[in-house]
C-alpha cells in the first residue's frame, strides 16, 4: 500500500492551483512572509491559521484572525480535524482543499508557488571617501537695519504750565461771571451800588 502525505491545494484566491505538503508538525498560514504558507491577500491576517499534524490526523486552528477561518462553511472556534476533500476558507476569498496524496505523486509534484526565500545582499566593497574642494562661502550682503523713527520733539515745560494756568483762569472767570449778586456784595463788603 502506498504511503500518503497531507497536502493543501489552493482552489481560489491570489494563488489558485498551488499546493503545499504538510511536512512539519505545525504549518502556519497567513499574509506575513514569515509563515510557512504566505498568502498575499489583504483580507487575511498576518498569522491567520495553522495546520497541526498529529498521529491521528491533521487539524486546523484559527489563530484569532480578523475575518475568520471556515471549515466547510462553518467558522472555526476551536481546532478541528480535517478529512479528505474538506474545504478550508480563509476570510472570504481564499478557498483551499485538504487532500491526502500518495508519496510517489508527492515526490514528483512541485508546488506552483513557493514561499520566497530572502536572498543575502551582495557585500559592497568599501570605498575610500572622496574629498572635494570646499568652495569658500559667498559673503552675504548685510541688510541695512531698519531705520528707527526719530523721537518726537518734546514741548518745553513752560508750555504745559501756561496751558494749566489758562484753564484755571477760565474757570475762575466763569465762576465770577455766573456768581450770584449776593456773593459780590459779600466779597466787596457791601461797597458796590445796590448792596445794603
Amino acid at each position: 500500500m502506498a504511503e500518503t502525505k497531507p497536502q493543501i491545494v489552493m482552489r481560489s484566491g491570489p494563488i489558485p492551483g498551488s499546493s503545499y505538503y504538510l511536512d512539519k508538525a505545525e504549518v502556519s498560514i497567513g499574509r506575513d512572509l514569515a509563515n510557512d504558507i504566505p498568502v498575499p491577500d489583504a483580507e487575511i491576517s498576518r498569522r491567520h491559521a495553522r495546520f497541526i499534524v498529529k498521529e491521528d490526523g491533521v487539524y486546523i486552528e484559527d489563530l484569532g484572525s480578523t475575518n475568520g477561518t471556515f471549515l466547510n462553511g462553518v467558522r472555526l472556534s476551536a481546532p478541528k480535524r480535517l478529512t479528505n476533500g474538506d474545504l478550508v476558507t480563509l476570510a472570504e476569498s481564499t478557498v483551499m482543499s485538504f487532500e491526502w496524496a500518495d508519496a510517489e505523486t508527492a515526490a514528483a509534484r512541485t508546488p506552483v508557488y513557493a514561499a520566497p526565500t530572502p536572498t543575502p545582499e551582495p557585500v559592497q566593497p568599501r570605498r575610500e571617501p572622496v574629498y572635494q574642494a570646499v568652495q569658500a562661502p559667498v559673503p552675504q550682503r548685510e541688510l541695512a537695519p531698519e531705520p528707527t523713527p526719530a523721537p518726537k520733539p518734546r514741548k518745553p515745560w513752560y508750555l504745559n504750565f501756561l496751558v494749566i494756568l489758562l484753564i484755571i483762569l477760565i474757570i475762575i472767570g466763569l465762576v465770577l461771571v455766573f456768581m450770584p449778586a449776593s456773593w459780590w456784595c459779600f466779597l466787596t463788603f457791601n461797597r458796590l451800588p445796590g448792596c445794603y
